[in-house]
C-alpha cells in the first residue's frame, strides 16, 4: 500500500500519523473515493494536537514553576555576581541545582518534551509532504499515470523526470527529486513520489509533453477535486509570490505563529538571563518569518497544516494560561515541593542525574589539580637535586655519552651537567 515512506527514526511516527490521515480520508470520501484533502488535513491536525496536549501541559507547567522560582534564582546569581573563579562558579551551580531540586524542576525541564515532539513534528511533516504514500485512495488515482510514464519512457524515466523538474523549476518536487536520484531501480511508487509533488498545472503540462494528457482527463479531474480548497486554492501547488488567494495561507500562518509565541511567553515573563531573553525575543520574529517562507515555497497543503497547528496551539496555550490564572499558587508550589520530596525519598538516597554530573565535574577538577601538583613537585625536586661526589664523577665520565632525546637519562644528565657548571 505504501510508497517510499519515511524510514529511520521518523518512520514509526510517520506510519502512525499516516494511518490517522488515511482513516480521516476514508471517512470523508464519497462513492468515487474522493474527499477534500484540505478538510482532511485540518481534522488531522486537530487530532494530532489533541494527542500532544499532555506534552504541552508538561512544558507549560515547567515554565510556570521556573518563572515562580526566579526570585530565588536571581538572589543566588546576585550573590555570585562578578565572581569568575572556578570555585565560586561551582558553588553557584550547586546552590542553583538545590533550588531546582527543591521544586522538582530543572533548568532544562521544558526542553525534554520539546525534544520528544521534534521527531513527531518531522514525521507529521513528511506525511503531509508525501500524502499518496499513506493514503491508499489517493495513490490509486496516481498509479495509472505513473505506469503510463514508465511505459512511455522506460529506462529513461528517471532522467526525464529529473530534467523536467529542474528545467521547469518545480520547487515543490525538489525534495522528491533529491531522493529519486539515488534510486537504482525505478518503480511506480517512485514515480508517484515525484508527480504527486507537482501541482495540477505542472502535471498536466508534463503529460501533454509526453502526449498522455488525453488518456487521463478523469484522473486529473479527480486530483483537482481532491486538492481543491476554499476560494479556488489548490493545495498541491505552492502559493509562490503571485498575488492570489493562496497567499492567505502564509499570511494566516505568520499571524498565528506570532500570536502562539506571544501567548506562550505572556505568563513566563523575563528569565533574568539577558542572553536567553534576547534569544526568545528574536524567535518571536524568526519563527513567523520561517513559517512564511515554508508556506510560500511548499505545497499549500503543508501551509494549511502549519497555520492550523499554530492556531490550535494558541487555543491550548490560552486554556493553560486561564488555568494558571485561577490556580492557588501557594498550594501549587506546596504540591510541587511534596512531589519533589517524595521523588527524592523514592530514589533511596541515590543522587539525581544533575547531581551525578556535578559530582563528576568536581572529581575531575580535583584529579586535575592533583596531577598538576604532582608535576609541579617533580619539577621542583629535579631543580633542587644536588648530586653526590660519586654522581659528579659518574656525570663527568658520562658527559660525552649520548642519550635518547627526552629520556630520563638525558634529563638527569642535563641537570648534572648544569650543576657541575654552576659549581665551577
Amino acid at each position: 500500500m505504501f510508497l517510499t515512506q519515511q524510514g529511520g527514526l521518523l518512520g514509526p511516527f510517520a506510519w502512525i500519523f499516516g494511518k490517522i490521515l488515511d482513516f480521516m480520508y476514508n471517512m470523508l470520501a464519497d462513492g468515487n473515493g474522493v474527499a477534500n484533502l484540505g478538510v482532511c488535513i485540518i481534522l488531522f491536525t486537530i487530532i494530532v494536537k489533541l494527542i500532544l496536549i499532555p506534552m504541552n501541559v508538561h512544558t507549560s507547567k515547567t515554565s510556570k514553576i521556573n518563572s515562580l522560582i526566579q526570585p530565588e534564582i536571581k538572589k543566588i546569581q546576585k550573590k555570585y555576581q562578578g565572581k569568575k573563579d572556578e570555585a565560586s562558579m561551582m558553588k553557584q551551580q550547586q546552590e542553583l541545582q538545590a533550588v531546582y531540586d527543591k521544586y522538582g524542576t530543572s533548568m532544562t525541564g521544558g526542553c525534554l518534551p520539546m525534544l520528544i515532539q521534534f521527531p513527531i513534528i518531522m514525521g507529521l511533516y513528511r506525511v503531509i509532504q508525501s500524502i499518496p504514500a499513506y493514503v491508499g485512495k489517493i495513490k490509486d488515482v496516481y498509479t495509472p499515470i505513473a505506469e503510463a510514464i514508465l511505459n512511455k519512457k522506460g529506462t529513461a524515466t528517471q532522467e526525464f523526470l529529473i530534467n523536467y523538474v529542474n528545467d521547469e523549476k518545480i520547487t515543490t518536487a525538489s525534495y522528491a527529486i533529491s531522493k529519486f536520484k539515488d534510486v537504482e531501480t525505478i518503480g511506480t511508487d517512485h514515480v508517484i513520489d515525484v508527480i504527486s509533488n507537482m501541482g495540477i498545472t505542472d502535471l498536466t503540462d508534463m503529460l501533454q509533453t509526453l502526449g498522455l494528457n488525453g488518456q487521463f482527463v478523469s484522473n486529473i479531474d479527480k486530483i483537482n477535486e481532491i486538492y481543491s480548497f476554499a476560494l479556488g486554492i489548490n493545495i498541491s501547488e505552492a502559493p509562490g509570490y503571485r498575488l492570489t488567494w493562496a497567499l492567505l495561507i502564509p499570511l494566516v500562518s505568520v499571524i498565528c505563529n506570532f500570536l502562539s509565541m506571544k501567548v506562550s511567553m505572556a505568563k513566563t515573563g523575563q528569565s533574568g538571563d539577558a542572553t536567553a531573553d534576547t534569544m526568545m525575543k528574536s524567535m518571536m520574529i524568526t519563527m513567523p518569518v520561517m513559517s512564511a517562507l515554508i508556506c510560500i515555497t511548499m505545497p499549500a497543503g503543508i501551509g494549511i497544516y502549519w497555520a492550523m497547528g499554530a492556531f490550535i496551539s494558541i487555543i491550548i496555550q490560552l486554556g493553560m494560561n486561564f488555568y494558571f490564572d485561577h490556580l492557588d499558587m501557594d498550594k501549587f508550589i506546596e504540591k510541587q515541593i511534596e512531589k519533589a520530596e517524595k521523588k527524592k525519598a523514592k530514589r533511596g538516597g541515590k543522587k539525581s542525574f544533575m547531581e551525578r554530573m556535578m559530582d563528576s565535574s568536581e572529581e575531575a577538577k580535583k584529579e586535575l589539580e592533583k596531577q598538576q601538583a604532582m608535576k609541579k613537585n617533580a619539577a621542583n625536586s629535579l631543580k633542587s637535586y644536588v648530586p653526590s661526589e660519586n654522581a659528579k664523577n659518574s656525570s663527568a665520565n658520562t658527559s660525552g655519552k649520548k642519550y635518547k632525546k627526552g629520556s630520563i637519562g638525558a634529563n638527569a644528565n642535563i641537570m648534572m651537567n648544569y650543576n657541575n657548571r654552576e659549581e665551577k
